[in-house]
């Protein structure tokens, strides 16, 4: 049963995986949205010059608009015991312009506090909550379900792009037979850069 004051996109039970494969299917999951962006690349565990020094960073991706502007876009992957709270996200914002990316993306395996969820929109922070793929099954049934009872066809991860837009959040599914929600952000990214 979720708590009271936990918002409906937060797990109740974060998932249980190696740093290497939450980050490994964060990149797959983004080279898959951006392979139809001109010159998309995407690189894992980066070390990146900016100002104050270097910083590590989980994923970057780049790709081009107008036949040649560089886009950049730092992605991070947490881990933390609780929902990310505004202060994490003011970090990966203050990172993102210290190295130059215009744009951010934040997963999660615990998800996100509602005022880092209102934050993040207005500093343009994408943010993605990590999980079990069984997430993806719902069922009417008043009963718990067992391990025996999820189809044997559920992706092995999963995730949750989580959006403030005018006074509501709206959650997108992502697995990695669908990641429109991702390809959406990217060319919106890309499209708002035209304007």
């Amino acid at each position: 049963m979720k708590a009271a004051n936990n918002p409906r996109w937060n797990p109740d039970n974060p998932i249980k995986v190696t740093p290497e494969d939450y980050e490994k299917q964060v990149v797959a999951w983004l080279r898959s949205a951006g392979q139809e962006l001109q010159g998309f690349t995407i690189n894992h565990l980066e070390r990146i010059p900016g100002n104050g020094g270097e910083y590590s960073i989980d994923g970057w991706a780049e790709f081009e608009i107008f036949g040649g502007t560089k886009v950049c876009v730092l992605i991070e992957c947490k881990r933390h015991r609780q929902p990310a709270e505004r202060d994490v996200i003011l970090g990966v914002h203050s990172k993102a312009q210290a190295v130059g990316a215009q744009k951010s993306i934040l997963f999660s395996t615990l998800g996100f506090q509602s005022g880092a969820v209102e934050f993040a929109a207005s500093a343009g922070v994408a943010l993605v909550v990590f999980l079990d793929g069984k997430a993806t099954y719902f069922t009417r049934s008043r009963e718990a379900l067992s391990e025996a009872n999820y189809p044997p066809n559920l992706p092995k991860f999963a995730g949750q792009m989580v959006r403030a837009e005018a006074h509501k959040t709206t959650i997108s599914i992502l697995t990695d037979e669908r990641v429109t929600p991702l390809a959406e952000w990217l060319r919106h990214e890309s499209n708002a850069r035209l304007g």
